[in-house]
């Protein structure tokens, strides 16, 4: 069994047929405004009583990891479907916390899931690399396994729609690029969103396709302008385009920063964890 699914390929564009403003959030967790929103709770009660159980354990596994846990504002995809090369998506607010309380729970339907929509970068570098990301502490979940870069969320769904979610400047997926790997408006080729993928409890992400004009080497120099302790990413892999499929079965070598010293290169095979959006967006690029 797999850990992710690709939902959907085959689209360069995105159009928002419909948004909510109320919040999918059980009350108990909402932060914003409850006089501008009206809140939309999980129907089963048990739901709404794990996820305060979830968040609050979450809480305090962060406060001793030192990882940044707060309860942003995130847009909840309820429906989408691909067609004449569009993706026709619904939105609804929801928000981190409720992701918390319902991300590891595959049997519940889709009403009782927040299935938070985020964005990511099949990113392709100028000497022929797919970029990924070792995670770091700073993460709450996933330290230690590789993601792809600009895996972020929405964080302000009421100004990021059309314009922002196809990659118009200052989108969320050219945030994240910038805040993960330092990489600006002028360095990437238009990011095009491309698929869909959803881990095995949904939690969609839109992959956009992007190039660099840098080189391994060179964005490798960008991310290290990023102080240490504000690294999202402790270490970068750099794989063969051209070799995917022979890279993750550890059949060739793939390109690594060294943990001691992140200025050089190491080669060797690949025996790292992937993130389930990862694997499933290196499958929907790369005919795995």
């Amino acid at each position: 069994m797999t850990d992710y699914e690709v939902l959907a390929t085959d689209f360069n564009e995105i159009d928002l047929n419909r948004y909510r403003p109320d919040i999918w959030s059980p009350e108990d967790v909402v932060e914003r405004n409850k006089e501008s929103y009206e809140v939309e709770e999980p129907p089963s009660d048990e739901v709404v009583h794990d996820i305060l159980s979830e968040v609050e354990e979450a809480q305090e596994k962060a406060e001793k990891s030192g990882a940044e846990f707060y309860n942003g504002p995130l847009v909840r995809l309820e429906d989408f479907n691909v067609q004449d090369g569009t993706l026709n998506i619904e939105l609804q607010n929801t928000n981190y916390f409720s992701h918390v309380g319902t991300r590891d729970r595959p049997e519940l339907d889709k009403e009782n899931r927040a299935d938070p929509l985020s964005v990511g970068a099949h990113l392709l570098t100028s000497d022929g690399y797919i970029l990924l990301g070792e995670k770091s502490d700073l993460n709450e979940i996933g330290s230690g396994e590789y993601q792809l870069p600009g895996a972020g969320y929405i964080e302000d769904p009421e100004t990021q729609y059309e314009e922002s979610l196809n990659a118009q400047p200052y989108s969320p997926i050219h945030r994240e690029l910038n805040e993960e790997v330092n990489l600006g408006l002028r360095q990437l080729t238009h990011p095009e969103p491309s698929a869909l993928i959803g881990a095995v409890h949904r939690q969609p992400m839109l992959v956009y396709d992007t190039e660099t004009v840098l080189s391994s080497d060179e964005v490798i120099d960008e991310w290290l302008d990023i102080l240490e302790d504000e690294r999202e990413f402790s270490g970068l892999a750099f794989i063969p385009a051209e070799d995917v499929p022979e890279v993750l079965e550890g059949e060739i070598d793939a390109l690594f920063t060294d943990p001691e010293d992140p200025d050089e290169i190491v080669e060797r095979r690949y025996t790292d964890g992937l993130m389930p959006h990862a694997e499933g967006a290196l499958e929907a690029f790369n005919n795995l």
